[in-house]
């Protein structure tokens, strides 16, 4: 029985070892693409794709066939005779038809052409039985605006500034997972750390007590001299229960985060590096300047295409229709096609505003208006985005100084903390003294968590302005 118990345990602690493991931050950015929100940024970038697929088709050819199956008619109508009286007379047809069409819209002047086919077949029943063909072929058109306003040369502006904007749009939200994923780290790892101190803080308070308990069975100390002591352990239990349970929800809600059960409680976390390729201010102003340029073309470029179709049509408007083709008409199917009669159309169609009260003319001024407006918006978001990565890298800078500075303050306190060490295990100082100084170093560790912290953030909100990759998987 004891040795079964004893392969037991030994199986336990097994699994208790090798299912703790050293989780680093770039664990947590590589598992955020498992996330909910990467998986819905994912599908957003596969839509943008997709809709710019789809609109770039639009300037492919269109080849169409068309079916009409016989679409019956029977209906009563009244006929005026000749001597002006009026008959009911009974209609009873069917109609076939068949249209092979080829459109092509033309990019370089905005005008479209269609090449189309057609055969008709009309049944008519009843007392006029008779069964008739018609067919038009190779009928080519040609329509094109004569205002000089190229509409599909600006959708392809415009669709291309909202495909640009739109992968800014999923790099910035990729940069803000990443961002929540960082955070969780450094919360988590604040628990960790305030456990470890914790756990520290009450090893050597148990230590003194037990020295302070020897020194009282002696009698060389009053029972009154453990009571600090106690006091301190009970304090530090109290803690280490609440910070437990703090911990746990922590993890349940970054595994719900990152969508996966990846993070146990035992698992132990490092302290990021900083092992960062930072660049001059000017090299990310640069980098910022490309991406102002791509939200300037999305936010500007429909308010341009309305100014200039107004501008286009301020005195007239006008359209070409050019049409050509062969037709004929037959009761038997195999002449439809002989001796072709040719068909040609020309129309040119034009639209003089001869009082309109001003109303184009406030049309386009308020559209002026909008584009001045969004000009001013964009330049002052240009110039508080600049004085933003100047911010940025002074305060990044700042906090390499501030972290070099808790550094050495924290092996300081260290060195002083060994020390009283031995005074207090000596009687030669207060527990009082000795806990102030532990405290300094808790709170110095937590200075350095929280600078190291802070240098994070700051990376990634320049990352979000720039769009570059700092932060990369080797910290």
């Amino acid at each position: 029985m004891f040795r079964i118990f004893l392969i037991t345990l030994l199986c336990l602690s097994n699994n208790t070892i090798f299912s703790q493991k050293t989780v680093k931050i770039d664990e947590f950015i590589s598992n955020s693409e498992k996330s909910i929100e990467d998986l819905k940024m994912a599908k957003f970038a596969s839509l943008n794709k997709n809709e710019d697929r789809l609109f770039r088709k639009g300037f492919l050819p269109n080849v169409a066939l068309n079916f009409t199956f016989p679409a019956y008619n029977r209906s009563i109508s009244e006929v005026a005779q000749p001597d002006g009286t009026f008959e009911f007379r009974e209609s009873n047809s069917a109609n076939s038809r068949v249209i092979l069409s080829l459109s092509q819209k033309i990019p370089l002047t905005g005008g479209k052409i269609t090449i189309s086919n057609s055969l008709n077949r009309l049944d008519l029943f009843g007392s006029q039985r008779s069964t008739s063909y018609s067919a038009s072929w190779f009928g080519i058109n040609f329509s094109q605006s004569l205002t000089f306003f190229n509409d599909m040369k600006w959708e392809e502006k415009i669709q291309e500034a909202r495909y640009n904007y739109n992968n800014v749009i999923y790099l910035q939200k990729r940069i803000e997972i990443k961002k929540t994923a960082i955070n969780y780290y450094f919360e988590l790892i604040k628990f960790k750390n305030q456990t470890a101190l914790l756990n520290a803080e009450w090893n050597s308070a148990s230590k003194y007590k037990k020295v302070i308990s020897n020194l009282i069975s002696a009698g060389k100390r009053l029972p009154y001299d453990s009571i600090d002591v106690e006091l301190k352990i009970l304090d530090l239990n109290r803690s280490q229960v609440f910070l437990k349970k703090g911990e746990l929800l922590k993890i349940k809600s970054i595994n719900s985060f990152f969508n996966s059960d990846f993070l146990n409680d035992s698992d132990n976390l490092l302290l990021p590096g900083l092992a960062f390729d930072l660049q001059n201010a000017d090299v990310y102003i640069e980098r910022y300047l490309e991406v102002h340029e791509i939200l300037r073309l999305n936010n500007l470029t429909g308010l341009q295409k309305e100014l200039k179709q107004l501008e286009s049509s301020k005195y007239y408007s006008a359209n070409l229709a050019l049409g050509v083709g062969f037709n004929n008409t037959a009761d038997h199917y195999q002449y439809i096609y002989q001796n072709p009669n040719q068909s040609q159309n020309f129309t040119i169609s034009l639209s003089v505003p001869l009082l309109d009260f001003g109303k184009r003319k406030t049309e386009y001024e308020i559209s002026k208006a909008k584009y001045e407006i969004e000009s001013i918006n964009l330049d002052q978001d240009k110039r508080d985005s600049i004085e933003k990565i100047n911010l940025l890298s002074q305060e990044i800078a700042d906090y390499y100084d501030a972290l070099k500075i808790e550094k050495s303050r924290a092996d300081l306190l260290q060195k002083k903390l060994r020390i009283m060490e031995a005074l207090l295990f000596s009687q030669k100082i207060l527990y009082s003294e000795y806990s102030d100084i532990e405290r300094s170093v808790y709170e110095t560790n937590m200075d350095i968590m929280n600078i190291t912290e802070g240098i994070y953030n700051k990376i990634t909100e320049l990352e979000k302005i720039t769009l570059l990759e700092i932060i990369k998987n080797d910290n």
